[in-house]
């Protein structure tokens, strides 16, 4: 549930704009924060997969010396709390600041679920354990693209503040 709640807090964005002309402030972030699509792409993009590289290679070194548990749920409370800082940003400023912080967060998730498989799941079982984990990508991806629905019944921000409940529940799931 962890790489799901990842996979559909990040990619949740993308489904939420509307550069049609005839937007509706409640349910595009855009329309709402007035912003247009060359920083859309950016919040699509750069803003997020730049830290996202560069914090990947620190999360993997944090993930051979530190408890990895801790770091897998301490990384999906902190992308939770940045899709709420999201949803109830009241800029474009904000929304980068933090699509930053949930670049840095969700950076976490793929080191410590592959050095957790590789401790606790048995040789023999490890390929099945990876393909179980890598199918939170999937699934994800088919959440965020759900979200249209979220939207179009709670509007942006409400949509937003159900990801990260997910998120959080996730977090919360984790600690059994």
């Amino acid at each position: 549930l962890i790489y799901v709640s990842n996979q559909w807090s990040r990619s949740s964005l993308y489904y939420l704009v509307d550069f049609s002309g005839n937007g509706d402030p409640l349910r595009a972030m855009n329309v709402d924060l007035n912003f247009d699509q060359g920083q859309y792409g950016f919040l699509a993009s750069i803003a997020f997969t730049s830290l996202f590289a560069i914090a990947s290679l620190g999360a993997g070194f944090a993930s051979d010396r530190y408890n990895r548990k801790t770091l897998t749920i301490a990384s999906a409370v902190s992308w939770s709390i940045a899709t709420v800082g999201t949803s109830q940003a009241t800029s474009y400023d904000e929304v980068v600041g933090w699509r930053i912080a949930m670049g840095l967060a969700c950076a976490f998730a793929t080191p410590t679920a592959y050095t957790l498989i590789a401790q606790f799941v048995p040789k023999d079982k490890s390929a099945l354990a990876s393909s179980l984990y890598g199918t939170g990508v999937a699934l994800g991806g088919s959440l965020a693209a759900l979200t249209v629905l979220l939207d179009s019944n709670v509007g942006w921000r409400n949509a937003l503040l159900g990801i990260s409940l997910f998120g959080a529940s996730a977090a919360g799931g984790s600690f059994l």
